[in-house]
């Protein structure tokens, strides 16, 4: 091989290295170690050492909600036989992670999860099962923040992962009606003129309880309803309104101002009756569809804002 060859081997040797390291998926377990570990992969491990944690969201609903946990035979070679993998929610490992990020997620409930069993069998020539879990939705709170603690306690016969031995998923709750929604109207505040509506606007509906949303504006960071101020951007400060649904029927059956009925500005919201103030859902009552509602702005007593909005379902939050 001349002078001229080898060089042009060598670089092109490197280029393909440097192209491999690129192209690594780091989201594939690390066999680098000849030492089979069974391990917890999918999550993020905290620098702390606290936790290997996800986030899950679930809908309120009566049918609990399946949630599954990958549990995973790490090696380079396939496992040759059967292996029975022992697990347990484990209390601890919520408390250590709340005090080392400074987190205050509350242990999900034993209403709040069903166990088929305790244990799961990784199958002889494969690398990952699922570990299936019910989540008890209709036995939870909305506006608490769960956090369900999974730890490989027995690794049949092999090493348990020190960085993922546990999984911590923290779960938040939404009802059926929360989500992005983009919203159209009109607006009659009936003293000042220059204020006017601000449509089409994307909104948020946010669970508040079972039954209860509230309108957030994400383009203003706040739970606020914006408007237009002499056709500049603005908002009415501290109002948004809550809006409580019939589940049975899906209609607005009250509304109130999420800054409370006695805001400091005086500013509380009330439902328009003359609105149609439903919902329609999709074919299985599950995922909204669109909404027609109209609400007031009272401000020292008097009906002051009159809001005629249609909203339109976009996607889950």
């Amino acid at each position: 091989m001349n002078k001229i060859s080898r060089y042009t081997f060598l670089i092109g040797a490197v280029m393909i290295s440097s192209f491999s390291a690129c192209l690594k998926d780091t989201s594939q377990p690390d066999f680098s170690k000849n030492s089979p570990i069974i391990e917890l992969p999918i999550g993020s491990s905290n620098a702390n050492g606290s936790g290997n944690t996800i986030d899950a969201a679930f809908t309120q609903d009566e049918v609990p909600s399946d949630y599954f946990v990958n549990v995973n035979y790490a090696a380079p070679d396939a496992n040759p036989q059967d292996v029975t993998v022992t697990l347990s929610v484990d209390g601890t490992a919520v408390d250590k992670y709340n005090k080392a990020n400074d987190k205050n997620y509350t242990l999900l409930p034993a209403a709040g999860y069903t166990l088929a069993s305790n244990k799961v069998v990784i199958p002889a020539g494969q690398r990952k099962v699922q570990f299936p879990i019910k989540i008890n939705t209709q036995n939870l709170d909305p506006t608490v923040t769960y956090a369900l603690p999974i730890t490989i306690t027995d690794g049949g016969g092999f090493t348990v992962s020190g960085n993922f031995g546990t999984l911590i998923t923290v779960i938040k709750l939404k009802n059926k009606w929360d989500g992005v929604y983009t919203v159209t109207g009109t607006m009659n505040d009936t003293v000042n003129p220059l204020l006017t509506g601000s449509y089409p606007r994307t909104f948020q509906l946010i669970t508040q309880g079972p039954y209860t949303v509230a309108i957030y504006d994400p383009g203003n960071n706040a739970f606020a309803h914006a408007i237009l101020n002499n056709g500049g951007n603005s908002t009415y400060g501290s109002f948004s309104p809550i809006f409580t649904i019939d589940p049975a029927t899906n209609m607005i059956t009250s509304t109130v101002n999420y800054h409370g009925q006695t805001a400091p500005n005086g500013r509380s919201a009330k439902l328009d009756p003359t609105g149609e103030n439903k919902f329609v859902m999709s074919a299985n009552g599950k995922v909204p569809v669109s909404l027609k509602t109209k609400y007031i702005l009272v401000q020292d007593g008097t009906d002051r804002t009159f809001f005629d909005e249609s909203w339109t379902f976009k996607s889950a939050r």
